[in-house]
């Protein structure tokens, strides 16, 4: 079967150009030899079946379920202009039939792509793709911005060619930077994209999309009237775009939307230490932590170490490092006997959903990674380690993969708390499930041909790192720098079953 979401001519081609045949086992064997290729970017020793049955489905699911919406003639569907939008969704607009820029050998440069939202996506997808698969985080990055230019807005999920209001914010922000301050910009051009951000950021953007007037007390004030979630992703995305500014040398513009993301401390509760959603007049709209209204998906308790870019502050605001992750604590032990697993805005800790997957990953950034290495290892096991019909979701909201992008990334061993939107990109190192962890570097990206994990005295009881070597040398610090992963070379960790309380404390 062939599809064309331009013309019937499209779809025939479409099939001659993929599949010209009718020999079954050539297709299968085919099929079966691409997808080793794209699985075996990242290759894994050790482990138990189970461990690697679920790695490789994970990445499965993270390259599986956003299509491509172009034709091999590069003609795509464009439904971004006209019609009217209500709720989620525009009406009565009229199909476009565009065309994708070319390279000197004709080839479409990008693809156009078809997507539930990609949001928070720095905590899985972002990370993930920039790693093992850059070529698809330039792709999607290029694809966005080319929404942008047909229709004026950077899409939440881009919907068949058009738009697709779901869920909140501009996460096209912080994919896009992302792959900017990683050099992944091969398929855009970083000023177009720049400046598609940066007008998404301003009233009748993505970014608050008809809240004018909310966005504007936002600007004045530092948070978001009654919505603490938007508040905590508003600030980060406000963050990821002065990054990128700083980076592209605006300073201007970086001081003007770093002051924006550092607003959000308005809306903490200084009584129970949280980010709370908060009214015009300065009240609260409730004191409840366990409530989710006010949030998106979400409470207070997961969604404020969600604070992804401004860890040091809500330390200091919390009563210091020690405070934070005391109370960051007690919200992992409350959440065991779920396995971390609530639905929306339930319970302490929730890695079934976005707003909770950075939770474990935050100790690390508050002076005690051995925290992190230990409940990243629980919540792999519990939320995300069974295979079964019933238990290989879990409950989880997988959203086209993004809840596989986090199970994978706690199972090698690297993640990254903003997505890898800092100026000087760097991964959080943990301890991986597995002995060794391979991923091979894509050559038009990375200098290195591979970067390499290995970890000694690895088991289940042994979570906590007792010391490290980065090619050969030793290594005190729990993160890595993308320039240093870029390059190649081997990683080695040595695992205990206590904590070393000296390893990874130097940032």
């Amino acid at each position: 079967m062939a599809i064309s979401y331009a013309s019937v001519a499209n779809a025939k081609e479409n099939l001659l150009n993929d599949c010209n045949h009718w020999d079954f086992d050539t297709v299968r064997n085919s099929s079966q030899k691409e997808w080793n290729e794209w699985l075996g970017k990242i290759d894994v020793k050790g482990g138990t079946d189970a461990q690697r049955i679920k790695l490789y489905t994970d990445l499965w699911h993270t390259l599986l379920r956003r299509h491509k919406l172009d034709d091999f003639n590069g003609q795509y569907p464009d439904y971004t202009q006209g019609g009217e939008r209500r709720g989620s969704h525009t009406y009565g607009v009229q199909l476009k039939v565009r065309q994708l820029p070319k390279d000197k050998l004709g080839k479409s440069i990008h693809h156009m792509y078809n997507s539930d939202a990609l949001w928070l996506s720095q905590w899985n997808l972002n990370t993930l793709w920039g790693l093992a698969y850059p070529s698809v985080l330039d792709d999607f990055a290029a694809s966005f911005i080319q929404y942008d230019t047909n229709g004026g807005l950077l899409p939440r999920g881009p919907n068949a060619g058009g738009y697709f209001y779901i869920i909140t914010g501009c996460p096209a922000t912080s994919l896009i930077t992302s792959a900017y301050q990683r050099g992944i910009t091969k398929k855009w051009n970083p000023t177009i994209g720049y400046n598609a951000i940066k007008r998404n950021h301003a009233k009748g953007g993505m970014l608050a999309l008809d809240m004018d007037k909310e966005l504007d007390f936002y600007i004045k004030n530092g948070y978001c009237p009654d919505q603490a979630g938007l508040t905590i992703q508003w600030a980060f995305e406000d963050w990821a775009l002065a990054e990128m500014a700083l980076k592209m040398k605006k300073p201007s513009d970086y001081q003007y939307f770093h002051k924006r993301s550092s607003g959000w401390h308005h809306s903490f509760n200084k009584d129970l230490k949280l980010i709370l959603p908060k009214r015009e007049d300065g009240t609260w709209l409730h004191t409840n932590p366990l409530d989710g209204y006010g949030y998106v998906e979400a409470n207070a308790w997961q969604a404020t170490f969600g604070l992804s870019h401004d860890i040091p502050l809500l330390a200091t605001l919390m009563g210091g490092q020690d405070s934070l992750c005391h109370m960051l604590n007690h919200a992992f032990e409350e959440a065991i006997p779920s396995d971390f697993v609530y639905g929306y805005g339930g319970g302490y800790v929730s890695y079934a959903n976005q707003p909770g997957c950075s939770n474990a990953h935050v100790f690390s950034h508050a002076g005690k990674p051995w925290l992190t290495q230990y409940w990243v290892r629980r919540v792999k096991e519990q939320a995300h380690g069974a295979i079964t019909p019933n238990k290989g979701y879990g409950g989880h909201n997988e959203d086209q993969g993004q809840m596989g992008g986090i199970s994978t990334l706690m199972a090698i061993g690297l993640f990254s708390l903003d997505g890898g939107s800092k100026s000087n990109p760097t991964y959080d190192i943990t301890s991986p499930v597995f002995d060794e962890v391979t991923i091979k570097l894509d050559p038009t990206y990375y200098k290195g041909v591979e970067f390499k994990i290995k970890t000694h005295n690895n088991s289940k009881e042994n979570c906590y790192i007792q010391r490290a070597l980065l090619n050969g040398r030793e290594y005190n610090s729990y993160q890595l720098l993308h320039s240093d992963f870029r390059e190649g070379g081997i990683l080695e960790l040595w695992l205990g079953n206590t904590p070393n309380k000296n390893w990874g404390i130097k940032n």
